[in-house]
């Protein structure tokens, strides 16, 4: 499991995605789930709750003695339906909680997200997104600082801002 989750973090940061960056400043997300789904491609197997997973059919979960999961494929979330997640609206909370993360008490969001904008703050309280550690149950600790460390890292390619400009209505 932990070769696995360590791939897909690498696969993930390759394509552009988990590139933390400490959330200072406006920036808000207008997210693209109508056209993009990338997190949903590339992120796979979130964490859902019990009450999460009730809502959910039972052949797209994986349950482990530690948590509940759905099922992915090299990375890809089975709840997606020709290219777009297909429970959204009931999505679990790490799923709506994305691209925001909570590294000790302090927001981060991924700047690999084409729906983060810069150009007014829509940020949550680093207090309404639970803890990063919760999303690996049951990984030793040292993995989880080699995962935190991989994903806060910057590199010559990262830009550490939000791309996308406002749509013009």
């Amino acid at each position: 499991m932990m070769w696995t989750l360590l791939r897909t973090v690498l696969r993930a940061r390759r394509r552009g995605l988990l590139r933390l960056v400490p959330a200072e400043g406006p920036v808000r997300l207008d997210c693209l789930a109508d056209r993009c789904a990338k997190c949903c491609r590339l992120l796979g197997s979130p964490i859902v709750t019990p009450e999460e997973a009730q809502r959910l059919t039972g052949e797209v979960l994986r349950r482990t003695d530690r948590a509940i999961f759905i099922q992915s494929h090299r990375g890809c979330c089975c709840l997606l339906r020709d290219g777009l997640c297909s429970v959204y609206e009931v999505r679990p909370q790490g799923c709506r909680e994305y691209p925001w993360y909570n590294l000790d008490g302090v927001l981060y969001y991924d700047a690999g997200c084409p729906g983060m904008l810069r150009d007014r703050d829509g940020r949550p309280t680093a207090d309404e997104i639970g803890p990063f550690e919760r999303f690996f149950p049951g990984v030793h600790p040292v993995v989880i600082r080699l995962i935190r460390w991989l994903c806060t890292r910057r590199t010559g390619g990262d830009r550490h801002e939000a791309r996308r400009q406002p749509d013009k209505a």
